[in-house]
Order: structure tokens, then sequence, then C-alpha cells
């Protein structure tokens, strides 16, 4: 009797570790994979937003010398009204600009 109660408890506890633990790894994965996916929509919406931009103004946005490309584009877009929210990690957006502001590389890191 003791040892199938010793039993039970031990699986109880372990189950408890496991029912505590398994969501908390799960979540950064589920976090990561929400994030990729997001930045994977916002890319196709720059993408459009940028033609826009150059519909209107007949060049792509130009950034900073120096300048991180992505946040700098996207500054530019936002502050142009263009764009009414930025990105939570407006920084995973890779943007070059060529071509004297006539074509554009746009990317973004996962």
């Amino acid at each position: 009797m003791t040892r199938t109660l010793l039993e039970m408890l031990m699986t109880a506890l372990i189950g408890s570790v496991i029912v505590i633990n398994g969501p908390a790894l799960r979540s950064e994965d589920i976090i990561a994979s929400a994030q990729s996916a997001a930045n994977g929509a916002n890319i196709h919406q720059f993408a459009t937003v940028l033609e826009v931009y150059y519909a209107d103004h007949g060049e792509y946005p130009a950034v900073p010398a120096g300048a991180a490309g992505g946040a700098s584009m996207i500054d530019a877009l936002y502050d142009a009204g263009y764009i009414r929210n930025k990105p939570l990690n407006p920084e995973a957006f890779k943007y070059e600009l060529k071509s004297g502001g006539q074509d554009y590389n746009l990317s973004v890191d996962e």
C-alpha cells in the first residue's frame, strides 16, 4: 500500500512539473512563430506602401547615410503619413536604396 501511494505521489509530482513547465517552453516557440508571421505580413505591406510613396514622389524614401536602413525607412514612411503604426521590431527589416532612389532591396531577418 505504501509503495503504491509513493508511486502515485511521484507520478503526480512529475505530471505537475510537466504541466507547469510544458507551456512555458512552448510559448517561446509560439512567440517566435508569431513574430515571423507578422514580419512576413509586414514586409508585403511595406513593399506596397513603398510603391505608393514612389508613385507620389518619383523616388523611394531616402535613408540617412550610416543609418539602419529598415528602421529609417519605416520612420520616413511613418513621418510622411504612409503608415499609422510601426512594427514592434523595426530593426528586423533591411532596406537598401539603389539606382539613385529608383529601386530598392527590402528584406527581413527571421
